[in-house]
């Protein structure tokens, strides 16, 4: 038996991971109520923004979302985020949260509603994750 450290785990190793994880879970969760979800924003073909995330039972998780730089201030994050949601309610999703920092979008998800439910100061250096 023998322990490895590393700064640069390959997909591989991170994959392996999951997959142990994953079985794990399984026998708690049903598969079925894990949905990926994505919605992304177009124009002539290339992608201007984007939302992803997944359901999990009764919650969307939302991962990422970004919008291109020369497009924000458009409402395309709010439109995106309201397209994700109504997607996740449509699946079955009735709860959802993201966790952004200090500097990225805070102000964006409490206009759309969200509340704050927890702070990490000086994450990860001298910013905040919230959740």
């Amino acid at each position: 038996m023998s322990l490895k450290i590393t700064t640069n785990p390959t997909s591989n190793e991170n994959n392996e991971i999951y997959e142990g994880l994953l079985t794990h879970n399984l026998h708690y969760i049903q598969m079925e109520q894990y949905t990926p979800l994505a919605v992304f924003k177009e124009e002539s073909g290339k992608k201007i923004g984007g939302i992803t995330g997944d359901i999990l039972g009764n919650w969307l998780h939302i991962r990422y979302l970004w919008v291109d730089k020369a497009y924000r201030g458009k409402d395309i994050g709010t439109e995106l985020l309201q397209a994700m949601e109504l997607a996740a309610k449509e699946k079955g999703a009735k709860y959802a949260e993201v966790d952004t920092f200090s500097f990225q979008a805070l102000p964006f998800y409490q206009k759309q509603g969200f509340e704050i439910f927890a702070m990490l100061e000086n994450y990860p250096i001298s910013d905040k994750n919230i959740t």
